[in-house]
């Protein structure tokens, strides 16, 4: 086969020279780029994300297949024709993805080790995620998604600080959106137990919004991270881009908890978000006189959410297990929690077929490709880690 510079292959004899002659092929852009790129192209949030990685796989066959009717299809026509502009190619991309790593900011593709697993089960899963601080906890688990009203009572606040203290305390790690309020409350509580927290935000990485919470980022960011979809040196979106954001909240976190919220309001988007992915929603009972509960008291007796009173209502659900006091020792919200070790690609390959249905080991060897010693051995570990639930009859769910 031969391939002209920018040109299609041609099999046999040149026909210039009347001998088979070989050129070099054009080298293939680097895959960070092909993320980027196929990420700018399809644009945050799109819904067509999902269905472009089930056609083609990985960003670089994307690219090569960007002017094809498949690609048109699983893409739409508006993301098709900007794949095609002579001016949007990976290697427009090359100056960005330098900036961003001269400001600590992390790129996370949808094949990055840190990306994090649990969005590879949203259709609409971001293709790439911008970071700063550690990634690591992104796949960590016991997290719980903590949300409330930007205009929270006093004991809407209390309890977001109780509550939110005891499972931070105990090995949970926060998920929340950085906003005022009860999202902010959540945060401070891990922050102040020296705790991991992610902050999921709905405006570019490169700003803070609200500006207030400036210092709070910071705090995060020691001992946690802070992500979006949105990428840096972009406008700041409109406010659909916080709707947007509670979808991400709601599928990393294996609980949401609800601490104080009004009949309509963008907390009650990030509950059908989670009732989507068939997350456990949690609400904290409040005065049913005070508008700030509506929202908590409906979920409550409408069985959309079970009441918690108190950190320890979660630690079944979360797989918690409260420290050993020892005087001797520190206590365990004096120092900070080590950010857990990576995903193997074995164990992302598993944790990717296993779901919240349960699933027996003869389909999970068959979705996954793996010999049965194999992935025996790594269910086993994955079962010690707390990342699923081993059900009678060698069945596994997730925790």
């Amino acid at each position: 086969a031969v391939a002209f510079p920018g040109g299609e292959p041609v099999n046999g004899p040149d026909p210039v020279w009347g001998q088979t002659s070989f050129y070099p092929l054009e080298p293939a852009p680097e895959p960070l780029l092909c993320w980027l790129w196929l990420a700018g192209t399809l644009g945050a949030g799109s819904s067509h994300n999902g269905s472009v990685l089930d056609t083609f796989g990985d960003a670089q066959e994307a690219w090569e297949q960007r002017g094809t009717d498949a690609f048109r299809r699983a893409a739409g026509v508006p993301a098709a024709q900007r794949a095609v502009q002579p001016d949007n190619t990976p290697e427009h991309y090359r100056a960005f993805a330098q900036r961003c790593e001269k400001r600590d900011i992390q790129i996370l593709t949808y094949d990055d080790p840190d990306y994090p697993l649990a969005f590879s089960r949203i259709p609409d899963m971001p293709l790439v995620l911008y970071c700063t601080g550690d990634p690591h906890w992104l796949n960590a688990p016991g997290a719980v998604g903590m949300v409330g009203s930007r205009k929270p009572t006093d004991y809407g606040l209390r309890a977001a600080a109780s509550i939110g203290s005891g499972l931070a305390r105990n090995g949970a790690v926060i998920v929340s959106g950085l906003a005022d309020g009860l999202d902010s409350a959540g945060h401070r509580a891990a922050v102040q137990e020296h705790a991991p927290t992610i902050a999921v935000m709905g405006v570019p990485i490169d700003k803070t919004y609200p500006v207030s919470n400036r210092v709070l980022r910071r705090q995060i960011e020691e001992n946690g991270c802070v992500i979006s979809e949105y990428p840096p040196e972009s406008e700041t979106p409109k406010k659909f881009s916080f709707l947007q954001r509670n979808r991400l909240i709601a599928a990393l976190s294996n609980a949401l908890v609800v601490v104080e919220a009004r009949k309509k309001s963008g907390t009650m988007s990030t509950v059908a978000h989670a009732e989507r992915y068939g997350k456990q929603v949690f609400a904290v009972p409040g005065n049913i006189d005070s508008p700030g509960s509506v929202g908590t008291n409906g979920l409550l007796r409408d069985g959309r959410a079970k009441a918690v009173c108190r950190a320890e209502d979660l630690f079944e659900v979360l797989n918690l297990h409260p420290p050993v006091q020892n005087s001797a020792k520190p206590a365990a919200s004096s120092i900070s929690r080590p950010a857990p070790a990576p995903l193997s690609e074995v164990e992302r390959k598993i944790l990717a077929c296993v779901g919240p249905a349960a699933k027996g080991m003869e389909e999970l060897g068959m979705e996954s490709g793996l010999p049965l010693p194999l992935l025996s051995s790594t269910l086993m570990k994955l079962e010690l880690a707390g990342r699923v639930t081993c059900l009678p009859g060698k069945r596994y769910i997730l925790r």
